[in-house]
């Protein structure tokens, strides 16, 4: 009948809540519907600052009640928090918090340009929408594939250390080189779409994606700008068109890689300024020794 074999798989959930009439129905605090994501209950509710338009807190509580959840639990997770900008998402913002204890996640997010202000793409038509979203782990059968749990677009954010993320991905991907995890996960962490990306691949295809993806963050953090010569930036082509094939949207890694490959014609380049440059002294050496010559007989 085939293998049915189980594992563990890291994936992304996320809520989305849409707010319209903003302007009319933002009070002191607003309480989204209550959402499931990694099989719990929760609630978002946010307040802003009447005196700072470009600052917004946002709690995630977990709803204990219809859960029936025992007193004093406890529960591990980060969660990302994000306020879209519906014009450009290059300026959505968004955030990382750890999540671990059995009452409420605070995160705070401001906008240089005022979340309120006319025309910051934060509020549009009276709309405001916020997004919270989770790694999690499952378990699925090895080789079948999966829909993706949902789909999301990207923007960068910056996690310096997420240890929680770090132990879901060595959970679910064992044969991964232990050098490879950590640029994994903060790849993934600023990039939750490289993980939904492969929701419905099986588990060894997204195994075999993820080492693809670790040998090229590998090698861009661990090679110099002398290493660059023919030979490595041969093997950069090969791990690349190799990654290229894993259906992960890389639009945020192709400037590193491009400017890696082009190190080599740069650096030919600045060996033949130097050699112009240092014929140019010598033919300026040798009129000056020309004038000092004309100046003694004269």
């Amino acid at each position: 009948m085939g293998n049915n074999k189980k594992r563990l798989k890291l994936m992304f959930e996320k809520y989305t809540w849409n707010i319209t009439n903003f302007s009319k129905v933002f009070s002191f605090q607003l309480f989204s519907d209550k959402f499931i994501l990694d099989g719990q209950t929760w609630q978002i509710f946010i307040t802003l600052i009447p005196s700072k338009d470009d600052y917004l807190e946002i709690y995630l509580k977990a709803d204990t009640e219809s859960s029936n959840l025992r007193v004093g639990w406890e529960k591990a997770a980060n969660f990302r928090f994000a306020v879209i900008n519906q014009v450009n998402d290059k300026m959505t913002i968004r955030k990382g918090y750890d999540y671990a204890s059995g009452n409420s996640c605070f995160g705070h997010i401001s906008s240089s340009h005022g979340l309120k202000d006319p025309g910051s793409g934060f509020i549009v038509n009276d709309t405001c929408v916020i997004e919270v979203g989770t790694f999690v782990t499952k378990y699925v059968d090895e080789n079948k594939e999966y829909q993706p749990v949902c789909k999301i677009d990207d923007n960068p954010t910056k996690d310096n250390n997420n240890p929680l993320l770090h132990e879901m991905f060595r959970s679910s991907y064992e044969k991964i080189e232990e050098d490879f995890v950590p640029l994994l996960v903060e790849a993934c962490s600023q990039h939750p779409s490289l993980v939904v990306s492969q929701e419905k691949r099986s588990c060894r295809f997204t195994e075999w994606a993820f080492t693809a993806l670790g040998r090229v963050l590998h090698f861009l953090n661990t090679k110099k700008l002398k290493d660059m010569d023919e030979e490595a930036c041969n093997h950069l082509q090969i791990l690349w068109d190799e990654l290229k094939t894993c259906g992960f949207d890389l639009t945020w890694l192709e400037f590193y890689v491009e400017s890696a490959l082009n190190v080599k014609d740069y650096m030919e380049n600045v060996d033949e300024m130097r050699k112009s440059l240092s014929a140019l002294k010598i033919e300026t050496d040798k009129l000056k020794a020309r004038l000092i010559e004309r100046e003694t007989q004269t």
